[in-house]
């Protein structure tokens, strides 16, 4: 791809003021506007070092609303960083809705860092699959996001100048920059990566934009132009009428799976109460040993309405130190939640390295009541299978540990706990008309939760059904599972 590209093209400095002078005004009027439609953007420089990348983003944002985006840089990982999924990071730093985040070095840079730097230094580097970032990219672009990617291109004659131009004007500076100073660059070596990176991950959801930055003017104004075009045409997508879709909501393949699970299941008291003891008490020693070995745990609950997931939860985290794990209750996205991607705030509430993360409701309530509510195109929560055991397999490729479990109760046992619910003074705070008409549609869930269990039940990131007619027998399968999955990595 870098051959093709013409580097001796040039324009003079009075057709770079004029373009510039228009280009400037419609950049930021575009940033304005992409506010407005409340539309996120990211723009991701990458190229060869000492290719004016530095110059191109304070040449952009001087055209832009200082309040309106963020710059970010990818450098070496920290310790934390290195112990946490690689696209965290960039999680946490995706812009809310109608906000812009300018990334000089992004995940290209770390990943590339690793191919082609020091070996002595190939730790501090992260050794990412293109699939990985192409499978990141589609969910932000799928998600609503623009990102617009654009790489600097020189010659390796321009680059030696630029670097020994650097090397006299900024001193000692420069060492930071670029340790091991212009002799540390292989220029050979790099172009090979690049060429690698542009041809594995110029798709049709997030292309490439080569920008030839031999000449700086033409450069500059060829970035300009890439920016307005692409805000141009986000602007365009969201005015076009949007085609209904089509096609049946269930997958008439999907087996029947909760039918193989019988809700009730015998439990007696005395044998709860031992069980119960000897399982918290094992729990609490295996937090202690995860965490000296900083491996940290997700464990997520779905169910039915009244299935007894807070029962379950309240006889998990008794077992556990308070300093080291968390629960988190999960409702529909607030206004502020609402103006990023769905995953986002489940990555953002990742456990530290060697903690426990519990949570009350998932991500999965775009497969669940996202799909039967109709909050969720027939698209979107179709894609989010996919989309969610990407995710979960980027946690245990970090040695997180993910265990799910889903409560199973019959719609007489739900019946009964609601009425419970009613009649009772201490829990009526616990029944709401919501929970009534959900159960109105008890079939449509049931289909829901098959697709669910069927296409996300990992060998890395399982699902336990729980039958959970009997609270005692489900408490306790809850504990004994959780055991044999920490016992598991140790």
């Amino acid at each position: 791809m870098l051959d093709k590209i013409d580097l001796k093209t040039k324009i003079s400095k009075e057709r770079y003021t004029e373009l510039m002078g228009e280009e400037e005004n419609r950049l930021g009027f575009l940033q304005r506007s992409i506010r407005d439609a409340k539309i996120p953007v990211v723009i991701l420089f990458e190229g060869f070092r000492a290719s004016w990348r530095s110059e191109l983003i304070n040449k952009v944002i001087h055209a832009l609303d200082p309040r309106g985006f963020r710059v970010f840089s990818a450098s070496k990982t920290t310790e934390k960083e290195k112990e946490s999924p690689f696209f965290l990071q960039f999680w946490k730093e995706l812009p809310p809705a109608g906000q812009i985040c300018i990334h000089h070095r992004a995940w290209y840079f770390l990943r590339n860092e690793h191919a082609v730097g020091d070996p002595d230094e190939a730790s501090e580097w992260y050794d990412v699959k293109f699939d990985e970032i192409n499978a990141f990219e589609r969910e932000l672009v799928q998600g609503g996001c623009v990102l617009i990617k654009i790489f600097t291109h020189i010659s390796k004659k321009k680059q030696k100048e630029n670097m020994e131009k650097g090397q006299e004007t900024m001193g000692s500076r420069w060492e930071k920059l670029a340790p091991g100073g212009i002799e540390g660059i292989d220029y050979n070596a790099y172009r090979k990566v690049y060429e690698d990176m542009l041809a594995a991950t110029n798709t049709d959801l997030a292309p490439w934009h080569i920008v030839p930055m031999e000449d700086k003017r033409t450069g500059t104004e060829a970035v300009f132009r890439v920016l307005i075009t692409a805000l141009e045409e986000a602007l365009k997508d969201r005015q076009r009428p949007v085609d209904p879709e089509k096609g049946p909501a269930k997958d008439l393949s999907i087996p029947d799976i909760l039918g193989r699970y019988t809700p009730w299941q015998p439990m007696e008291q005395e044998e709860y109460d031992k069980k119960l003891k000897k399982y918290q008490k094992r729990l609490g020693e295996l937090q202690y040993e995860l965490a000296k070995r900083k491996i940290s745990t997700v464990v997520a609950f779905e169910g039915q309405d009244a299935g007894g997931k807070g029962g379950a939860i309240k006889r998990l985290s008794e077992s556990f130190d308070p300093l080291g794990y968390r629960v988190n209750p999960v409702s529909a996205p607030n206004e502020w939640e609402k103006q990023f991607h769905y995953l986002w705030r489940f990555w953002t509430r990742l456990p530290e390295p060697g903690e426990i993360a519990i949570f009350d409701r998932t991500w999965y309530g775009r497969v669940l009541v996202e799909r039967v509510e109709g909050f969720a195109k027939i698209s979107e929560w179709r894609r989010a299978y996919e989309e969610i055991n990407d995710m979960e397999a980027q946690w245990v490729k970090q040695g997180i540990i993910v265990q799910k479990f889903w409560m199973q109760i019959d719609g007489e046992e739900q019946l009964k706990r609601f009425q419970d619910r009613e009649n009772d003074p201490n829990k009526t705070w616990k029944i709401t008309p919501e929970d009534w008409r959900n159960r109105d549609k008890w079939d449509a869930y049931v289909d829901a939760v098959n697709e669910m269990l069927y296409r996300t039940d990992t060998r890395e990131a399982p699902w336990t059904v729980v039958e959970a007619n009997n609270k005692l027998y489900a408490r306790l399968k809850v504990l004994e599972t959780m055991i044999r999955r920490m016992e598991a990595v140790l």
